[in-house]
């Protein structure tokens, strides 16, 4: 009795994250409330129906396939994409980028775009997306924090900082700094950007070309990597409930945060008013199974979920690539230079 009361628990907290997210994106409500209510007007040429409106440009525009590398702290997995040949050491990324996209690879078809909203790692993402671009890849730095608004949090530098190579860190978090890293904890404010609607506006719809550079025939996938240190508690029902998740991610590897050492992040708030949490890592464990039961019971959603998560170089052995290095390369690594 006792199980079944706790699992009742744990969906209507599942069921209520679900109603407690759902916003619908003010560009398509406006859209189609404009296209479908009839004008009152008694100006005939109002009867008319309006003219379509010229569409948007989204940045994934041009990308056949994308990589989503949500909590990207240094953009280690851009380099297992672009470069695996340089990461031999890697558990599991660059094996799963060659199941899901094959090993014949021309990284001209890839978008890749990276959320991290530690400021610490600025500079290097910005270094690695212009040297990027000199050979023809593309990799977009989004230097905000993935969450269920756009707007502002405040994150948590943790003590997990390499004292000779400060550009690495582990563990920058939004949640409580009292249960993390303690009340002594250095505080900064970041700006956050709605997951789910970004993901539909700028992804769901791009424009895919025809044709790939490869010339292999996988079709288009979108493919996300998410670590985002506890907030996928609240993230997480905001994808699957826009649809975002289900109608555009074809795989989802990662971490949810509930293992033996992730015992200092809760109690966790799962709603911005503190109403509701979860007490203990087994709680977060219950509701991410719940979840998961959710994807898989969803008929047409089609999103495969791994918890791999890969985190085999703390930091990086490897320059980055030059017009000549990349020369070099053979057809997975490389493009046909401008």
């Amino acid at each position: 009795m006792r199980a079944s009361t706790q699992t009742a628990g744990i969906i209507c907290i599942v069921l209520f994250l679900l109603v407690q997210y759902q916003k619908v994106d003010h560009v398509f409500l406006s859209n189609t409330i404009s296209s479908q209510t009839p004008s009152k007007s008694g100006n005939s040429s109002s009867n008319s129906p309006p003219p379509p409106s010229a569409r948007q440009p989204r940045l994934g525009d041009g990308c056949y396939h994308v990589f989503l590398d949500v909590g990207s702290n240094i953009g280690l997995h851009a380099r297992f994409l672009y470069e695996p040949h340089h990461y031999p050491d890697s558990k599991s990324s660059v094996r799963a980028f060659e199941e899901q996209f094959g090993p014949n690879r021309d990284n001209r078809d890839y978008c890749i775009f990276a959320f991290e909203p530690n400021p610490t790692f600025r500079k290097r993402h910005l270094e690695l997306a212009e040297a990027y671009d000199k050979i023809g890849w593309r990799y977009h730095p989004i230097l905000a924090g993935a969450a269920t608004v756009d707007g502002n949090m405040t994150f948590y530098h943790s003590f997990m900082v390499d004292t000779i190579n400060r550009d690495k860190e582990l563990g920058f978090s939004a949640v409580t700094p009292k249960t993390l890293y303690g009340k002594e904890s250095k505080w900064v404010t970041v700006p956050t950007i709605r997951l789910a609607s970004w993901i539909i506006r700028e992804i769901r719809d791009r424009k895919i070309p025809d044709v790939t550079h490869s010339g292999t025939k996988i079709k288009p996938k979108v493919v996300m990597k998410m670590d985002i240190e506890g907030i996928e508690y609240r993230v997480f029902p905001d994808l699957l409930l826009t649809g975002a998740l289900c109608d555009t991610i074809d795989f989802l590897m990662g971490e949810f945060h509930y293992g033996p050492g992730d015992h200092n992040k809760f109690p966790m708030n799962l709603t911005s008013d503190g109403k509701h949490s979860l007490k203990h890592r087994k709680e977060g464990q219950a509701l991410a199974k719940e979840m998961f039961r959710m994807v898989e019971i969803t008929e047409n959603c089609k999103t495969v979920i791994s918890l791999e998560d890969d985190e085999s170089y703390g930091t990086d052995p490897i320059d980055f690539p030059t017009l000549q290095s990349a020369s070099t390369l053979g057809r997975n690594d490389t493009t046909d230079q401008k």
